[in-house]
């Protein structure tokens, strides 16, 4: 706690050389906010940098405390320059999530892939999430050109780009939807045979999977960063950058998942993955101007193993740890939902998205739910109720199978059990991850990924 107080103490008003961030740009923007900040005069009224008055804590004043929160020490105020590519990764990973999930969701299907298919294009996209220990331990021991951050980042949000790329110059993408439409008609029509030069299913799996390790990897690396600021937030205002960016990060994700399903429908697959493969281009110049102090002395891998297992070995940190892990594995996913609501229950591909869609919604208003109102509880208050409603809308899954809907159409009914369930899970998302970044040795990503 000590170090953390000496650390904010730092960070308040300038950065010294041992700092998270650049000496040169704290400087600059420094000079540039006192030149842009009112002045008071002798008349007793701030005037701005061209004399006019205004009164003080007026809209200037609100507007920058908006931005750069004064509470927090300058590292932690993410819309600096400095900082801005920070709250830009998590946005940007949820707006290619939200692209991408409901083209996965469709896509396979107007290609004529399997069931089976399917079900692992669904999933090798997330598949190199399971490496993020491999991407912290990477950074935490590799560095180059001096960082260890910047060009990890870099470097992944150019492989999901170039992987989006190689689907748009080597295949044809001119593919029309089977059916497109919401509520006229069954999931069952069949549309135009795909042509022949149209993206293979083991092709698009390795494009998505290449596309999913760049962003994994650009993920893991916005983590470190904030890992490494929250450990500077003062204890009152502890866990707000994480929430602040995750809320960011399921903005994206609720705001992108309805333009995919309609960029989709209306222009075929081309225009989504031209999109997904343009939008990590914009990320690098702000990557560019990221704040990082170079020549951070590496310590040996054995001693950082040493250190990692130190941080485990504490009942405090494994027992929270093993309450996630168990917690996770019992959370067992219906691979064939999807197919059954599709074959079965005649849902249209634009249903399907419907669906994704809405629940991506009620994730969002899960996160800012636990940001603003459930931050002030006990986790294991909200775990228990959270868990307790999760089995009543597993529940209602099998009424489902079952035909019994209570009056309701299939699709209402699937609906209002999916969406809940994605609210739930929202809820229950950030106490894990404020959690784990206070148990994280100091530096060590992979220690806490």
């Amino acid at each position: 706690d000590d170090d953390y107080e000496k650390n904010d103490e730092v960070f308040q008003d300038e950065a010294d050389a041992g700092s998270l961030e650049m000496q040169p740009l704290q400087k600059e923007g420094s000079l540039k906010q006192q030149q842009h900040q009112p002045q008071q005069g002798s008349d007793g009224l701030f005037h701005d940098r061209h004399g006019h008055p205004q009164q003080p804590g007026g809209l200037w004043s609100g507007l920058n405390d908006f931005l750069y929160p004064p509470n927090l020490p300058r590292s932690c105020q993410l819309l600096r320059k400095e900082n801005i590519a920070v709250p830009l990764c998590y946005l940007l990973v949820g707006l290619l999530q939200g692209l991408s999930s409901p083209l996965i969701n469709v896509f396979p299907i107007d290609l004529g892939a399997t069931e089976a298919q399917q079900t692992t294009l669904s999933s090798i996209k997330s598949l190199p999430a399971s490496f993020k220990l491999i991407f912290g331990f990477l950074s935490d021991n590799f560095s180059f050109f001096g960082y260890r951050r910047k060009p990890y980042m870099f470097a992944g949000w150019l492989l999901s780009s170039a992987a989006m790329m190689m689907l748009i110059l080597f295949t044809n993408l001119d593919i029309s939807s089977s059916d497109s439409g919401c509520f006229n008609g069954s999931g069952s029509g069949k549309g135009e045979d795909p042509p022949d030069d149209a993206p293979s299913i083991p092709l698009l799996a390795l494009c998505f999977l290449l596309f999913g390790t760049g962003y994994w990897l650009a993920d893991v690396m916005g983590d470190s960063i904030v890992a490494e600021k929250a450990k500077l937030e003062p204890a009152e205002h502890r866990g707000s950058i994480q929430s602040s960016c995750y809320s960011y990060r399921f903005f994206g994700l609720m705001a992108a998942a309805p333009l995919s399903t309609y960029m989709y429908t209306a222009f075929g697959p081309y225009s989504v993955i031209l999109f997904m493969s343009l939008l990590p281009l914009v990320i690098l110049p702000a990557i560019c101007m990221l704040g990082e102090v170079p020549n951070v002395e590496i310590k040996s891998t054995p001693e950082q193993c040493r250190e990692i297992w130190n941080t485990v070995s504490s009942r405090a940190c494994w027992q929270p740890m093993g309450f996630v892990f168990l917690y996770n594995i019992l959370q067992v996913s219906n691979g064939a939902w999807r197919e059954f609501q599709k074959t079965v229950l005649g849902f249209t591909s634009c249903q399907l998205n419907l669906i994704l869609i809405v629940a991506y919604v009620l994730l969002y208003l899960g996160i800012l739910s636990y940001k603003y109102y459930f931050i002030k509880y006990s986790w294991r208050h909200v775990y228990i109720s959270t868990s307790l409603l999760s089995g009543v809308f597993s529940v209602l899954q099998v009424l489902l199978i079952y035909g019994i809907t209570f009056g309701l159409s299939p699709f209402l009914f699937a609906l209002g059990d999916d969406v809940f369930t994605e609210f739930i899970g929202g809820i229950q998302f950030l106490p894990t991850t404020i959690m784990m970044v206070h148990l994280c040795p100091a530096g060590k990503l992979c220690g806490c990924t």
